[in-house]
């Protein structure tokens, strides 16, 4: 062979090599990188942001709330922080100005990593620890807020609700309703139904429209948010759901979906209704925010928190329109929301899109250091 054919053989097999690695990461971001701004849906709210204060500074990065009939607030650090690295303690109780560990301080090397909280009507908090990338099963926890003491544990087998993020509790204390959002557009989210009285669990709702991400591209403070170097955008399915006051409604309000909707509880609890006639009865409410955490106020309305615009957003089940509550150009990412005893909104700042890295490996302690402090935020409401 000649030094020509030698030559142009080397070039065949490097244009072959470069096919080879570019050809799927084009399709990875054809694929997954697609997407395109989401239209704003708000308005900024000066009578709002008037009302709006910082209730709890933090050194470390919050992600949900919970708040009890007497006011006592209930919060994390937020998992993918990893703050457990720095901290000690990673789950906490505030009450007349301070923060104590939660259930107790020997209590939280048991933690892996919380995200969704909720509060029943038993005096109980909740806790879903979600497998994800990192731990070995999706853990559920129960505690009196009383006595502090342990009151239910479940470790779901396998890999089986490997990204449950959110819950929420029927009113009987009977049935834990969880949101598994999928991994990005990878995997399919779902509706799980956990009984508290037989610890059995059965998938109520899988992949729908409703559910699913749609093709968006999140906005944040540091630009388009994506991951893996640029090739995926982040696209979260059913992330945050509530059951509405009277018991007839879960809420589904998926991250990079445009459209809230519901389903009837009472389907979802009926272990004789497949998933797909549970589909079938799933209703499109109309347009809201991308958004993460999710209640209900006194008045019934649907609150979102409103990720790319820093704030809250009530949702009307009568116009079915949403309109702002408040937005601050101080909020990075508005995560957990829950509406307090006299009516109040509280809401955590977890700043995600700050840290969070383009592998969702967790960030250095320079990084997290660089943006404190971290709020819990009230809203007078």
């Amino acid at each position: 062979m000649n030094k020509i054919s030698s030559r142009r053989t080397l070039l065949g097999l490097a244009a072959a090599l470069m096919l080879a690695i570019l050809g799927p990461l084009a399709f990875v971001k054809f694929e997954y990188g697609r997407g395109t701004p989401y239209p704003d849906i708000g308005s900024d709210n000066p009578d709002g942001l008037a009302k709006l204060e910082k209730l709890i500074t933090l050194d470390y990065p919050p992600g949900n709330v919970a708040v009890a009939s007497n006011g006592h607030v209930y919060f994390n650090y937020h998992p993918i922080a990893r703050a457990g690295r720095f901290s000690p303690n990673t789950m906490f109780e505030w009450a007349d100005g301070k923060i104590t560990p939660f259930p107790s301080e020997e209590m939280q090397k048991e933690f892996q990593g919380s995200f969704g909280m909720t509060i029943d009507n038993q005096n109980r908090i909740w806790l879903i620890e979600p497998a994800s990338f990192d731990f070995q099963h999706t853990r559920l926890w129960a505690f009196d807020l009383t006595t502090h003491k342990r009151v239910d544990y479940f470790e779901f087998p396998g890999r089986d609700a490997q990204f449950a993020q959110d819950l929420r509790v029927t009113a009987d204390g009977k049935y834990i309703v969880l949101a598994d959002t999928g991994i990005m557009r990878f995997t399919a989210p779902k509706l799980i139904v956990y009984s508290v009285a037989d610890h059995t669990y059965r998938t109520a709702l899988g992949a729908h429209t409703c559910t699913s991400p749609e093709d968006w591209l999140m906005q944040t403070p540091f630009g388009p948010y994506r991951m893996g170097f640029g090739l995926v955008n982040v696209a979260v399915g059913l992330d945050g759901i509530e059951i509405s006051p009277d018991q007839q409604w879960v809420y589904l309000a998926g991250m990079t979906n445009s459209h809230l909707c519901r389903v009837p509880l009472s389907a979802v609890l009926d272990p004789t209704i497949v998933p797909s006639e549970i589909a079938n009865k799933v209703e499109d409410l109309g347009r809201k925010p991308l958004s993460d955490g999710i209640t209900t106020d006194k008045s019934g309305d649907v609150i979102l928190t409103d990720v790319e615009h820093g704030g809250l957003m009530a949702f009307d089940l009568n116009t079915k329109k949403a309109r702002t509550l408040v937005r601050s150009h101080d909020v990075i990412w508005p995560d957990g929301v829950v509406t307090g005893p006299d009516g109040s909104l509280y809401f955590t700042d977890s700043a995600l899109s700050a840290y969070m890295g383009q592998l969702a490996g967790p960030p250095e302690q320079a990084r997290l250091a660089a943006h404190r402090p971290y709020f819990i935020y009230l809203l007078k409401h």
